[in-house]
């Protein structure tokens, strides 16, 4: 499932912020829903850790999950969304392929190919246009 924002030029996955007092799973259901409209249950796996250095976001740690069972319709709350979609596998990948930016792509890409296993982490420095993969475990 990919929302799409109207500076994006392809869908990208939900995501937002933890709240003060806010535990990730909680942030997760709540994104999710203002992002979606689904109600999503707890996170069945971690997909993938991120901690990204960037001039914008100094020391930014991102985690995408896996959820296995959701509720309700495709019905996006937040005005930055324009409209959110099921996707097949091989439709996702092609979209997420398209992503310019590796900090983007490549955890995600490789997550959903099983090119790499779930809960690897990924280190990117980011400075300008420039994105550097540091290290993954």
């Amino acid at each position: 499932m990919l929302p799409s924002r109207p500076a994006a030029a392809h869908g990208v996955t939900p995501g937002g912020g933890v709240e003060d007092g806010e535990l990730m799973h909680e942030a997760l259901r709540r994104e999710l829903q203002e992002e979606t409209g689904l109600l999503v249950g707890d996170p069945v796996r971690t997909a993938f850790l991120m901690h990204i250095d960037s001039e914008q976001h100094p020391s930014a740690v991102a985690a995408a999950f896996e959820v296995g069972e959701w509720s309700g319709a495709l019905a996006p709350e937040d005005d930055d969304i324009e409209k959110a979609a099921f996707f097949p596998l091989p439709d996702a990948l092609k979209l997420l392929g398209e992503l310019d930016s590796a900090t983007q792509r490549e955890p995600i890409v490789g997550y959903l190919t099983g090119a790499i296993a779930p809960g690897t982490t990924w280190l990117y420095r980011n400075r300008g246009e420039e994105e550097t993969l540091v290290a993954r475990w």
